[in-house]
């Protein structure tokens, strides 16, 4: 209840459809030019609510991550993303439904950036919605080059069919301009926030410092975790047993210590998070229906090798279940463990939020880039992927603990091996693995999938084809500018 009463506080954030009826989503007109603060606030909004829909955040952006991944398969009409040969036409159509959201988002994200140099108010205020702005159009552009590779850079508004063109950046360009927006948001968004779901110059340098990370930038990802990490902001939610991570991704949790920025759901018609029915049966009391499109199996390494003493794995990881009708269930014997980190029996409204980044982001880059930056572990990298460490171990993350990792007998190499699999257990089921993998490089990504579940990964399997739509449309896009394999 509690949750519900905050968000219909933060309707304009969640990006309410009737609410938002004459925001311009696509272009500028006469009729829906902006004029004041308000206008420009509920403009943003637009651009939480394409993002939220099911072609992205809602369903199909997290659906793929999932059954990409070297832990989960995907089932039923998303089971050739788990095959690793490239993407059958139903799951293409999707990868263009997501194409499509995440450039409507970005082009809402440049009529917000046109129009604010016009509206009268404070500097301050503008350049803080702009920051808004360009942090969601960051994040997007950051999508797009991941999943498709190089991409059209759009960085005015699409104001009619004559300007539908531009072609393929290439990956550094587009790298360039999510730093530059990244850059001015982290100068010009508040360091803290009275509604939980909008970004802080905290959640542009959590987000920069991954991009660094990305880039394989040590010292410019090692140096933003770390200012998120002094500005005492955030701390690691304390554990005792594996329900307490409800605590933090759990239906009723308006916001946390370790949220940085995330992808806000309700329990209300048409505000919840769609994708959760997907992991669970459809009479389980984790979701009300359910189409159980994603399972683990013990023998993938990440899943037999999970300490059971690790609180984490119980959370997330179940076997058997109590069905509506009050009989424990297990799972199939072929499909034998399900996903329950996110779980909301008592709505199809689902409240559960989209982690984007927590504080155990920032102690992880820092831990990685650090290490790599020094050629080695430091004891600062060593400390911060302890305190991630303990707290799963159901240890208080501020003091030494029997599980503790030691600095002794560390490789630059072998310690990023240790935070990489930190990584995998920290965010299973937050949609990172896969983009984890890639950025560890080709040959790596396919022997870590081939050992998991002896599968060949395809070279058209590592980016998403570009729409045959764009092709048709974009004049400066051409059929052997499309991604290999399709």
């Amino acid at each position: 209840m509690k949750k519900l009463i905050y968000i219909l506080a933060l309707l304009f954030i969640s990006g309410c459809q009737d609410l938002l009826e004459e925001v311009p989503k696509d272009r500028l007109s006469k009729e829906n030019f902006y004029k004041s603060k308000a206008d420009l606030v509920t403009g943003i909004n637009a651009i939480y609510a394409q993002m939220r829909n099911s072609d992205l955040y809602g369903i199909w952006y997290p659906a793929f991550m999932l059954g990409l991944s070297d832990y989960a398969v995907s089932r039923g009409s998303q089971a050739p993303i788990s095959e690793y040969a490239g993407l059958d036409g139903t799951n293409i159509s999707r990868t263009y439904d997501m194409w499509r959201s995440l450039y409507r988002s970005i082009n809402s994200s440049n009529i917000i950036l046109k129009a604010a140099p016009g509206i009268n108010m404070p500097d301050t205020e503008r350049n803080a919605l702009s920051g808004e702005a360009q942090f969601l159009r960051a994040l997007n552009y950051y999508n797009l080059v991941r999943l498709f590779g190089g991409v059209p850079i759009r960085t005015t508004p699409t104001e009619d069919l004559s300007n539908l063109g531009g072609k393929r950046a290439s990956v550094d360009e587009v790298y360039g301009l999510i730093i530059e927006d990244l850059q001015f948001a982290e100068l010009h968004l508040p360091g803290t926030t009275s509604q939980a779901g909008r970004p802080t110059m905290w959640a542009a340098k959590t987000l920069l410092a991954e991009v660094y990370l990305t880039r394989e930038n040590w010292t410019g990802a090692r140096d933003k975790a770390l200012e998120v990490i002094n500005s005492g902001n955030y701390s690691l939610v304390e554990v005792k047993t594996p329900d307490d991570f409800l605590k933090i991704f759990g239906p009723d949790v308006i916001t946390s210590p370790e949220e940085i920025f995330y992808i806000k759901f309700a329990r209300i018609a048409g505000q919840g998070w769609p994708w959760v029915m997907y992991p669970h049966a459809n009479d389980t009391y984790y979701a009300v229906g359910g189409f159980r499109a994603n399972y683990a199996k013990p023998e993938f390494p990440l899943i037999k090798n999970w300490s059971n003493a690790d609180l984490r794995k119980e959370y997330t990881l179940y076997s058997t279940y109590t069905n509506r009708s009050n009989k424990v269930v297990s799972l199939p014997a072929a499909e034998p463990i399900g996903f329950r980190k996110y779980r909301d029996g008592e709505s199809n409204a689902y409240g559960n939020d989209l982690p984007i980044l927590r504080y155990a982001d920032a102690l992880l880059i820092y831990a990685e880039a650090a290490s790599q930056a020094a050629g080695g572990p430091t004891e600062e990298a060593v400390r911060y992927l302890n305190m991630v460490h303990r707290r799963a171990y159901g240890y208080p993350p501020m003091a030494p603990s029997p599980v503790d990792f030691s600095r002794a007998g560390y490789t630059a190499q072998s310690f990023r091996d240790l935070v990489f699999n930190e990584r995998a257990y920290e965010f299973m089921v937050e949609f990172k693995r896969w983009h984890d993998l890639k950025r560890m490089g080709t040959e790596k990504l396919k022997s870590i999938i081939k050992a998991a579940t002896n599968k060949d990964v395809a070279d058209a399997h590592l980016l998403f084809p570009i729409p045959r739509q764009e092709i048709d449309n974009n004049p400066d896009i051409n059929p052997e500018d499309q991604n290999p394999g399709y």
